[in-house]
């Protein structure tokens, strides 16, 4: 019984031992690596930063019944420097484009001479010479972009905004005395169109740099230019002395910086 027992043991032994060898050997494979997310451009954002503006106002004077031209044309324009903050939403799609809607708010010190002529047709002095000045303007409108590389953003932009310029108080040209009339303060709208680069310091996630340049048509207006009470030399105080007729641009070149609320967005891992 016992030979017998062990026989089995033995021959048990044995066909597990050629089993096992018939099986193929087990391999080990590594998991791969999480992928982190591709930075994306999709989010919210606030801006701030500076600039500096050129102003042009081509304009004529008629008198008050805007029958007799004193001036038939005459071209005026200012710069200055600005301030400039801003927020808006992009969204990207399609791989690298970029879609998005912004405002902003510029307060600047845009000023140069503003004067006319009136030769023979004004009561008081012939040359009439003050200082207008832009202090503030908003803007509101869309930009559609490129991602040319991962950290860089190009654009074009375009939408409304609204400046507007202080009240012209006029000299005599020859003598530098006050005359008393007055050029009120205005409002303009119109349209504007930019462009410009954002770009990722990578030192800090979320923060841009970002530079634009912007063209900014106010369009035609005309507004009436008063003799103050108490005037002497331009006329009967609180009367329209004449009707300025001008068309308004400006251009500003802008650097900020951005910051990207949702910059990158969450890491993904994939096994």
């Amino acid at each position: 019984m016992k030979k017998l027992m062990l026989a089995l043991t033995a021959a048990a032994a044995f066909t597990g031992s050629a089993f096992a060898a018939d099986l193929p050997a087990r391999t080990y494979s590594k998991a791969p690596a999480p992928i982190a997310a591709v930075a994306s451009w999709t989010g919210f954002w606030i801006s701030g930063g500076f600039g500096y503006g050129l102003m042009d106002m081509d304009h004529s004077v008629t008198n008050s019944l805007g029958s007799t031209i004193f001036d038939i044309g005459h071209d005026n324009g200012g710069r200055g420097w600005l301030g400039k903050v801003g927020a808006g939403f992009d969204y990207q799609f399609m791989g690298n484009f970029v879609i998005g809607a912004f405002a902003d708010g510029q307060f600047s010190d845009i000023k140069g001479n503003y004067s006319f002529n009136c030769p023979g047709g004004c009561s008081g002095p012939f040359g009439f010479v003050g200082q207008l000045k832009n202090d503030w303007s908003w803007a509101a409108g869309g930009r559609i972009g490129y991602v040319a590389l991962p950290g860089l953003l190009t654009y074009v932009n375009g939408g409304y905004s609204q400046a507007h310029f202080t009240q012209v108080n006029y000299l005599d040209a020859a003598l530098g005395t006050a005359t008393g009339l007055v050029l009120g303060s205005q409002s303009r709208g119109g349209y504007f169109l930019g462009g410009g680069t954002e770009y990722a310091i990578s030192q800090i996630p979320g923060l841009f740099w970002k530079s634009e340049y912007r063209f900014a048509d106010y369009g035609n207006k005309t507004n009436s230019q008063l003799c103050t009470v108490g005037a002497v030399s331009c006329g009967t105080g609180g009367t329209i002395h004449s009707l300025d007729r001008s068309h308004t641009y400006e251009q500003t070149a802008t650097t900020e910086l951005v910051y990207r609320f949702n910059w990158g967005g969450p890491v993904v891992a994939k096994y």
